[in-house]
């Protein structure tokens, strides 16, 4: 099986090269920006024709929440057009599309985790952008997964974990906002998206580990996990110096993994746990 992987150098790109990659029979290739750019419509037909995979997997964008809000028209132009552009490229060669899309189409004011049957209701730029580009992966490539995930952390790259341990090493204070969705392993996102393909039942997903944590609360597990009080983690009263509002609360329920009887997801205590063992870390695990 050819794959065709956009974001290859993100986090959840090194997540997707290092499970499927070692796939037998998976050919996976990744181009840099400069052989596929979202930006230019030409090079992304150009480069589909060329390598002609049976699988695309999209996982590039601009998800700089603020960036995406200070410049709209950069946003549309790489999360919608673009993605609309690739779409297009994979129906013409029959190609099965998973786009990655993100908990922040929702307005976070339901109150218990979204499922994919939940109107959508953006508050940013970002989440108008990637709520657009499904729409066009929907009509455009009837072959498609679209899987929405949320605040996905890693052993490597810059996000609240790894900014939290480093706080940590430093004697830093460490804390969090009350803002509260479902963190999410790219190990785990990556092995998931990987089983999408054991049969071609297309259409809407939330993929992410299980469960709903404040970042404040992530904090205090982190330090707990580390052996530290967790008393030690400072609550913050909100984002300051922040272009584009979030939504409060955006937690995801995998529901159509469930009615399908094969939601592979854990809990994302458990999946942090790996991940900071990961990051070579002593950690001591928690109780349920």
């Amino acid at each position: 099986m050819r794959v065709l992987l956009t974001g290859g150098t993100g986090m959840l790109g090194r997540a997707i090269r290092e499970v499927w990659g070692s796939q037998p029979g998976v050919e996976l290739l990744a181009p840099p920006r400069a052989e596929l750019d979202l930006a230019h419509p030409p090079q992304i037909f150009d480069a589909v024709s060329r390598i002609r995979p049976e699988v695309i997997l999209h996982a590039a964008a601009i998800a700089d929440v603020d960036r995406c809000e200070a410049n709209p028209d950069l946003a549309f132009r790489v999360n919608t057009v673009g993605t609309a552009c690739l779409a297009a490229a994979a129906q013409r060669i029959g190609a099965t599309l998973i786009f990655i899309s993100t908990d922040y189409v929702f307005d976070g004011t339901k109150g218990t985790p979204y499922t994919e049957f939940d109107r959508p209701n953006p508050v940013n730029v970002y989440g108008w952008s990637k709520l657009q580009a499904e729409e066009y992966v929907r009509t455009l490539c009837p072959r498609h997964f679209v899987v929405r995930t949320a605040w996905l952390f890693a052993p490597w790259g810059q996000h609240f974990v790894t900014h939290t341990v480093e706080r940590i090493r430093k004697g830093e204070p460490v804390g969090g906002i009350a803002q509260t969705s479902s963190p999410t392993f790219v190990l785990d996102l990556a092995q998931a998206l990987l089983r999408l393909l054991e049969y071609p039942a297309y259409g809407l997903y939330h993929i992410a580990n299980h469960g709903a944590v404040s970042r404040y609360e992530m904090a205090r597990t982190i330090l707990a996990m580390l052996g530290r009080d967790p008393e030690e983690a400072v609550r913050l009263s909100g984002i300051s110096g922040r272009r584009a509002p979030r939504p409060d609360r955006s937690p995801l329920r995998n529901y159509v993994l469930e009615l399908q009887g094969r939601d592979p997801m854990r809990p994302w205590t458990e999946a942090l746990a790996e991940c900071l063992e990961r990051m070579g870390l002593r950690v001591r695990h928690l109780s349920s």
